[in-house]
């Protein structure tokens, strides 16, 4: 059944309605151009909260987050305009190799990992990166305990070909993040209350 503007709408204002975090991200996004790190720390503390520990705990892990961060912001930079909708996300002529090469720094940290990247990777941008989960990924065929940048791209791609129809205009929240709050919604809200 193809997506429709309706059902993202629908599941904003479920998302939005039960989710307390919600301002920790938007916190985030507001920072991250002045404190990068710093905003990392904060959506890593309310949205990755069962890693966070490991960051948290070690002086050396907070260390290596911020190299992350230093070696991926040039990229970040280099991505800032561009949108799920509109992105090349192609490996030789387009965004993919990118896109993988922060995947990988970021998932490096242990208190990161392969949640918390997506996670930071969307603050950068939330027009671009689509968040994901345990759940998240199952549902889309990615059973891994550890996946990879290959399978992150492959993520975006497909979530750029299932949900690249529908038309989308709110100026506050972009498609990916919208698609974000659908998922979470409809695969990682329905688990928890399994």
């Amino acid at each position: 059944m193809p997506h429709t503007s309706g059902s993202l709408k629908s599941a904003h204002k479920k998302f939005t309605k039960r989710e307390g975090r919600v301002n920790f991200y938007c916190v985030a996004c507001e920072a991250v151009e002045d404190y990068p790190l710093q905003a990392a720390i904060v959506i890593l503390a309310t949205w990755n909260k069962a890693r966070f520990h490991y960051l948290s705990s070690e002086k050396e892990t907070l260390g290596q987050l911020e190299n992350a961060i230093k070696t991926c912001l040039p990229i970040f930079k280099k991505l800032k305009k561009e949108t799920l909708q509109t992105a090349n996300l192609d490996e030789n002529d387009g965004l993919g190799s990118d896109i993988k090469k922060i995947y990988a720094e970021l998932s490096k940290v242990p208190g990161v990992k392969y949640t918390g990247s997506s996670k930071v990777m969307s603050i950068f941008n939330p027009a671009l990166f689509v968040m994901w989960d345990t759940n998240i990924r199952r549902h889309y065929g990615i059973k891994k305990s550890q996946p990879t940048a290959n399978d992150y791209l492959g993520f975006l791609k497909e979530m750029q070909e299932e949900f690249g129809g529908v038309l989308w205009r709110s100026k506050q929240t972009p498609l990916a993040k919208v698609i974000d709050e659908y998922n979470y919604v409809k695969f990682t809200l329905s688990q928890r209350k399994k």
